[in-house]
């Protein structure tokens, strides 16, 4: 038994570097495409959500093809709803939006003269101003710096209204094709191996389950609190800003920050006090859901640290730009769980 086991090693780490060859080789192909690829990572995305709405159909007896046109009639009926009933609302307030945009332009830019000429009229040692100035100076390039970067990435968005257009075409084949593309992926992978590998994606997928399904309910709660919260306060364009506050809501750390500016600004054009209770209502809403909102929905599914977390977002804006940051915190959950199952396989 142990001269077939020595005979047999050679092979297995044959094998095994074949396998590290190939995913290598896969990952180098896939870095190359990456342009490409977000109408298949929408896809994907899709898929995922509609798979247990296609898997219940299906076990009441209807077939595929026809349980994935129910699920996708279903869910383009309430994407309709929301464009009969609330586009029309957002387009109003929108365009309110952009009529105000001067006159708070005019009010910020006048409490910033106010502001400035306190400053210049306050007693302060001449290297202190000088250096105060400088900041100033240094703080205006960066927010320049920074609008310019937000409209570049606005209009970055819109190719992306091709990918969506395409993938649910495509997640429409791979919701058809779910059972072929499993039987086939288990025929890939060894027979040793399909315990700890079904362990895996288990995890992945409870993982998976946890953020995305999790985080668009979190971001619905957090825009209704968001657009209740501004009109409470009696700020305009209150269904606009909930919209906003929830889109946002999830990109982690950024995404709060982003989605209370309107809020604020709009606050701050009829008083500062307004202004400091949005943000006060905003922080609230947040801790709320980092508290309360989150774990009751979301679990420990994730389970990234915070410092994790902020590298992934930055480094999946770097690659992926908007879409990089939304698929940050997902990927790096996966990318933990594979790395957990990995050490407890090959070195504990």
């Amino acid at each position: 038994m142990k001269g077939v086991s020595l005979a047999r090693s050679p092979v297995k780490f044959y094998r095994l570097g074949l396998l590290a060859v190939f995913v290598l080789g896969s990952l180098l192909l896939l870095w190359a495409a990456r342009v490409v690829l977000l109408p298949f990572i929408f896809a994907i995305v899709l898929a995922y959500l509609l798979a247990p709405l296609v898997e219940l159909f299906v076990k009441h007896r209807i077939h595929r093809v026809p349980a994935i046109l129910l699920a996708y009639a279903l869910v383009s009926l309430f994407i309709t709803a929301m464009i009969v009933y609330m586009v029309p609302l957002w387009i109003q307030e929108t365009v309110k939006m952009i009529h105000l945009i001067p006159a708070l332009t005019k009010q910020l830019q006048w409490t910033w003269n106010y502001w400035l000429m306190r400053f210049h009229q306050a007693p302060i040692p001449s290297s202190v101003r000088q250096a105060i100035d400088e900041a100033g100076v240094r703080w205006e390039n960066k927010l320049f710096t920074l609008s310019k970067q937000l409209v570049t990435a606005i209009f970055g968005v819109l190719p992306g209204i091709l990918s969506v257009i395409i993938s649910p075409i495509l997640a429409f084949y791979l919701l058809k094709d779910m059972n072929r593309i499993r039987a086939r992926f288990w025929q890939v992978v060894p027979v040793d191996w399909q315990p700890s590998v079904y362990v895996l994606a288990l995890d992945i997928d409870r993982a998976l389950n946890g953020f995305i399904r999790g985080q668009l309910l979190v971001a619905l709660f957090v825009g209704i609190l968001s657009g209740l919260w501004v009109q409470i306060l009696g700020i305009p364009l209150s269904l606009l800003i909930g919209a906003i506050a929830g889109f946002t809501d999830v990109i982690p750390y950024v995404g709060p920050i982003a989605g209370a500016i309107p809020a604020v600004v709009l606050g701050l054009e009829q008083s500062p006090l307004k202004a400091l209770y949005a943000i006060l209502g905003f922080v609230a809403i947040h801790q709320l859901e980092g508290t309360v909102i989150g774990p009751k929905v979301m679990g420990d599914s994730v389970g990234l640290h915070p410092l994790v977390v902020i590298f992934a977002i930055l480094a999946g804006g770097e690659i992926g730009g908007v879409a990089g940051l939304l698929l940050a915190v997902p990927a790096a959950a996966v990318i933990k769980v594979i790395l957990g199952h990995l050490y407890r396989r090959l070195i504990i």
